[in-house]
């Protein structure tokens, strides 16, 4: 057919279909070259288009395989799923272009942050472990022991998989506790067959144990079992732990890798174009802490302390019911009941559980681990809102950089990776510190108004995070700094602004504060009343308020040798950058030719002084009773007495220091000028160096000399430092054996040598006469850094470690149907917070839960026996009935309870409302051993009833005799929203 036939049929044609201009006939007759010239042509005219559906693609494969169990569907039903999400997700990324026009960009794309995005998504893949939805597939695993040997689990796809599916041959033997054989090379426990991958197995260890050899789709791999690690869970790396797959399987899963790694570099591209510095900012924590973050050779670091028993606990069991769609306000599995909602340990308002709730239900679970990474993202938010913040006070990059890095890193904020709520409260500082900055510097009323809203977000999520004293901190924290504002020779140099608007301010100010007061007062209200009633937290305990004293010599220590400061307050951030601050201070403020007019006016004494006041009166409040401000401030301030551990308020010095810092960054920098004249190797160079040598290099030989060291270090540090080594040894297939007080001796020794090589690298930095080009300046403040860095590494990160730890699978807890059968249940006997288990704990830490439980409980007349069975630790018993309930002790109680006969039929039971039917003989009183809180509610066959006090602390109700239906519900004021029986 001729070119112009086809021309005419194809016009034909056109009449009757919209036929692309791609294709229009004229196209079908011209030279390939022009074809494709045209197709490119039409292309680019698309790019939109296309980048949309491109981008929805990669945004859509990976959610449904790994939110709707892809694997696990029929093709159709594969299909139905992809194509109606890609449709959604399509359709909201136009909606979003036509606001944003955001894939319109014709700018060339930049090599250098594509380089750096592409090595971050390979690094992010490769640290975490990367691996696709668990799926059916094929294993063949040997188990060969020439020692002692036991296998006492394993895991498929995170679920406990039955043992008694391995064969054994030769003596391996299954009992309860797992297989054990006592050692015979030639006999094997097997396993074949199709499971859902990835596939754990768990051993015990011990010295009682050997080694054994696990066969692993042919790959041999030797396990050490002489060890002290718990148990020992071994899997393969990816791919090889998911056994015999089938061609289409890798397909799919090669996809889903490409579609990751893509929408990953896209991610990190974007950031890394846009904000490199702050992305910077934020991800290098994670780099820092790396092994609490992710597993090595299937273990991790693990925190101690109180961050399982205080905080992980509640965690869980908080997300565990929300993801289910209840909010828990009661919490009866710890010290016989104790508010759940109000309590600051649980965290329940904090926003970020929206997003924790949905990571629950997506991956069926939440471990340790989880909660650690959540741990340090509040690191990282604060290292991010520190850069922003300095940043907003003219600040350049680098030096913002540089100063949020080495104050997020520094021994007080890894201090807090014990106390994950005290992070995060911790987190919002910088913010609100950013927020107001920009407020006050705002012009309009619209940026006002916008600021205004930041601020109130930020004190909602500080007010919420759980950490009551980080709150109470804000005040002597931000005060100083907004009395900066009012100083008209410390306002122009560090926010740049001459003559504010007050009114604006002001009226930003007040509205965001209310905002965020009214939004959170109930909350806080709540919180306070059970603060107010547990026991020693009240406030007027000067004994209790004075705890963990913090001094003047422990600031010196924090400085220069942290091995002998209280880590309650200490905050070491690194010899190079406290040298650097006191160059700073000791420079005058002399003009220098050619030098930037802004790094001139921050030398000026009214601006160092302000600083150094402002870090002053933080310090000298933190020393406790041996401070006089502290004893005004205890008898004047409402709330002040409550509080103790007043070290704690270093935390306050970070912003100040990162400030100082970063103007001390500048002020270097600047002496490198080409333009400068004459040496830099001034008096006030030298002077200040040699008095920072001397002063640290003789404190810390004064210090070693006397053997000073801090319990805190002889008891955690040097135990857990040393335990940690010896574990990540174990792990790697080594054995080493440290001595403690060697170890010690290393660290001492560390600090004065990072003292002196600071006094010699600034020392040589300045004493060059020719001057640095930019490239070169970017250079060493980076190799700076990175000296600052590795300062601050080796050390206190690595305080509330405890050791290498199994990798922990991800199971839902379903808390919520546990409660019926807790009531069936003995409790434990045992000094313990909340409890993840049905046998919930009566113990009670010193100084936490109830003042009136704690005084039943550790009352020395209450005889042991008699007490645990009235607790239900005997045998799980919680209802009595009894004909009085003003007996003198627990025994006459228990006396008049075995008059009575009586099983309430338990309706239904949630920890916050208890429905049940009972029928009594006679008039008298029924208790439940659930501690009484006035907002606990009763009705009694409908009618209100009120609940009195037995020994002063559990739930009681006279009944009449008869047939009685008895609800109890906890029903705390503006809350009631929480519990529908509050409502009815």
């Amino acid at each position: 057919m001729t070119c112009g036939r086809l021309e005419r049929c194809l016009r034909l044609l056109g009449g009757m279909v919209d036929i692309p201009a791609l294709y229009h006939p004229r196209y079908l007759c011209t030279p390939a070259s022009t074809i494709i010239t045209r197709m490119k042509k039409w292309l680019k005219t698309q790019q939109s288009a296309l980048l949309i559906l491109s981008t929805s693609f990669f945004l859509t494969y990976p959610l449904v395989c790994r939110v709707y169990g892809f694997f696990e569907r029929p093709l159709t039903g594969k299909l139905l799923v992809f194509l109606t999400l890609w449709a959604g997700i399509t359709g909201a990324l136009w909606l979003f272009t036509l606001r944003f026009d955001t894939f319109s960009s014709r700018r060339k794309p930049a090599l250098k942050p594509f380089v750096v995005a592409l090595f971050t998504a390979i690094t992010m893949l490769f640290v975490f472990h990367w691996q696709p939805p668990a799926f059916p597939s094929t294993f063949q695993i040997n188990i060969q022991a020439d020692t002692p040997a036991k296998l006492i689990g394993i895991t498929a796809g995170g679920k406990s998989f039955a043992l008694d599916h391995f064969k054994s041959e030769g003596d391996w033997s299954l009992a309860e506790s797992g297989w054990h054989t006592e050692g015979n090379a030639d006999e094997r426990l097997m396993f074949s067959g199709s499971v859902s991958a990835p596939i754990q197995l768990t051993f015990a260890t011990g010295p009682e144990f050997g080694s054994a050899t696990v066969t692993w789709q042919n790959h041999p791999k030797r396990v050490d079992l002489y060890t002290p690690q718990p148990d020992t869970t071994i899997s393969q790396p990816f791919p090889g732990s998911y056994g015999s797959v089938s061609m289409i399987w890798t397909v799919w899963v090669g996809l889903l890798l490409v579609c990751e790694f893509l929408l990953l570099t896209g991610v990190f591209f974007l950031l890394f174009s846009r904000y490199p510095y702050g992305t910077a900012a934020f991800l290098i924590p994670f780099l820092f802490l790396l092994p609490y973050v992710t597993t090595i050779s299937g273990h991790n670091v693990s925190l101690g302390n109180d961050f399982g028993p205080f905080y992980y606990v509640y965690k869980a069991y908080l997300l565990d019911f929300l993801s289910q769609g209840i909010f828990p306000m009661w919490s009866p599995s710890e010290a016989a009941g104790f508010p759940f909602f109000s309590n600051p340990l649980a965290q329940a308002f904090y926003p970020a559980n929206v997003l924790l709730a949905f990571f629950y239900n997506v991956n069926d679970g939440y471990t340790r681990l989880d909660h650690q990474v959540f741990t340090i993202t509040a690191i990282a938010w604060f290292s991010l809102g520190l850069f922003v913040w300095l940043r907003s006070l003219r600040v350049e990059n680098r030096h913002a950089l540089f100063a949020a890095l080495v104050m997020a890193l520094s021994y007080k904020m890894t201090e807090l990776l014990r106390f994950p709520n005290a992070a995060h409260e911790a987190a919002w500082y910088p913010w609100i510190f950013y927020t107001l900055t920009r407020m006050f510097t705002a012009q309009t009323w619209k940026s006002v108004c916008y600021w205004s809203a930041g601020l109130g977000a930020s004190l909602i999520c500080l007010f919420t995070a759980g950490y009551p004293y980080y709150v109470y901190y804000l005040p002597f924290l931000a005060g100083p700094y907004m009395l900066f504002m009012l100083i008209p020779a410390v306002r122009t140099v560090i926010f740049g602004i001459e003559k504010p608007n007050w009114r604006k301010f002001l009226t930003g100010f007040s509205a965001a504060s209310a905002a965020s007061l009214l939004t959170c007062g109930p909350y806080l209200f709540h919180m306070a009343q059970t603060i107010e009633l547990t026991a020693g937290r009240a406030g007027d305990d000067f004994i209790h308020a004075t705890m963990y004293p913090f001094d003047f010599l422990d600031t010196l220590e924090s400085l220069v040798y942290p091995v002998a400061a209280r880590p309650e307050g200490w905050f070491y951030f690194g010899a190079l950058p406290m040298s650097l601050i006191i160059l700073f201070l000791c420079r005058p403020q002399r003009v220098v030719a050619h030098e930037d007019k802004t790094i001139t006016t921050r030398r000026a004494w009214q601006v160092k002084t302000a600083l150094v006041l402002w870090l002053v009166f933080l310090s000298y409040i933190s020393y406790g009773d041996r401070s006089y401000l502290y004893l005004v401030f205890y008898k004047v301030l409402p709330g002040f007495s409550a509080l103790r551990g007043w070290g704690r308020l270093s935390i306050a010095l970070l912003p100040g220091l990162a400030l100082l810092l970063a103007y001390a960054l500048a002020d270097l920098e600047s002496r490198w000028n080409k333009e400068r004249e004459g040496s830099l190797f001034k008096p006030y160079t030298w002077l200040p160096l040699i008095g920072i040598a001397i002063f640290s290099l003789g404190f810390q030989l004064f210090e070693f000399s006397r053997s000073l060291t801090d319990e805190y270090w002889d008891i955690y540090f040097i135990p857990r430092t040393a335990y940690l080594i010896q574990t990540a040894a174990n792990v790697t297939g080594h054995e080493i054996n440290l001595d403690r007080s060697v170890l010690s001796t290393v660290f001492s020794y560390s600090y004065m040598i990072f003292s002196l090589l600071a006094v010699f690298i600034l020392a040589g930095l300045l004493w060059r006469k020719r001057s640095y080009s930019v490239s070169r300046r970017n250079w060493i403040l980076a190799l700076l850094g990175l000296f600052s860095l590795v300062n601050l590494w080796y050390g206190g990160p690595w305080l509330w470690n405890n050791g290498f730890a199994s990798k922990e699978n991800r199971e839902p807890g379903n808390y919520a149907r546990l409660m019926p059968v807790a009531l069936k249940t003995p409790r434990k006997n045992e000094n313990s917070t909340l409890t993840l288990s049905p046998a919930f704990s009566v113990g009670s830490p010193p100084k936490w839960h109830y003042s009136t439980y704690q005084d039943f409980y550790f009352d020395p007349q209450n005889a042991s026996i008699a007490r645990d069975e009235l607790l239900g630790v005997i045998d799980g018993r919680r209802f009595f009935f009894s004909s009085s309930i003003d007996q003198n002790s627990i025994d006459t109680f228990l006396m008049d309870t075995r008059e009575y006969d009586i099983k309430p039929e338990i309706i239904e039971y949630t920890g916050d409302f208890l429905q049940m039917n009972l029928s009594a003989a006679s008039p008298g009183y029924i208790s439940f051993i659930d501690n009484l809180d006035t907002n606990w509610i009763a009705r009694v066959d409908g009618e209100p009833l009120s609940l009195k006090p037995l020994f002063g602390t559990f739930k009681s109700l006279r009944l009449d005799a008869g047939e009685h239906e008895i609800i109890m519900a906890y029903c705390p004021r503006l809350f009631e929203w929480a519990n529908p029986v509050c409502t009815d």
